[in-house]
């Protein structure tokens, strides 16, 4: 398995990662406006890249891509805090964890109705419609390793799978854990 750090090696940043004030909330509303975008931007390709989707802020702030330690700058929980409001703004987050607290957030690089389309053409191209299906099938299964959604965690693909069912597409089946929770879709 391929640890974050060696998958940072490899993920390329931008150039503005290198620029001291891009670690720094700029006072300008016009320049925070695109300083917060530049980094929503940034954050959706690096956790796409790593396959990455929880973000406990404190930590997260302390490593890459919050943390630049060939300049020696990193981002404040607080400006880290303030663009997570913008991707969830943006449908690309949801704030997890107690009620109030904004401490820890999920990352949608892919909204759950970008991989609901996604999983629900997959089933009924492989002829799946009316057949039950675990989730631990569907993101770890033999039959979805060659597919985008194979190894996406539990949480995202519980969500995208409500989508469908909210559509129609698809009926969820309770189970003892997600791993055991079943989906029929439908055509």
């Amino acid at each position: 398995m391929t640890s974050v750090s060696e998958t940072v090696a490899t993920f390329e940043f931008p150039e503005i990662h290198n620029f001291p004030p891009f670690f720094t909330r700029q006072p300008n509303e016009d320049t925070w406006k695109v300083q917060r975008q530049l980094w929503c931007d940034l954050i959706l390709a690096f956790y796409k890249h790593n396959r990455l989707s929880l973000m406990p802020l404190a930590e997260a702030a302390t490593e890459s891509p919050f943390s630049n330690r060939q300049i020696h700058r990193s981002l404040q929980v607080d400006t880290l805090r303030e663009i997570i409001e913008e991707l969830v703004k943006q449908g690309h987050a949801v704030w997890t964890g107690p009620k109030n607290s904004k401490d820890t957030c999920m990352v949608y690089w892919r909204k759950p109705e970008v991989w609901a389309n996604i999983i629900h053409m997959w089933a009924c191209e492989q002829g799946l419609c009316n057949t039950v299906l675990t989730l631990y099938e569907l993101a770890n299964g033999d039959d979805t390793v060659r597919q985008e959604f194979h190894g996406l965690d539990l949480s995202t693909l519980r969500r995208s799978l409500e989508v469908l069912q909210s559509q129609g597409k698809a009926q969820l089946f309770a189970g003892t854990s997600d791993d055991d929770m079943g989906v029929k879709f439908f055509s």
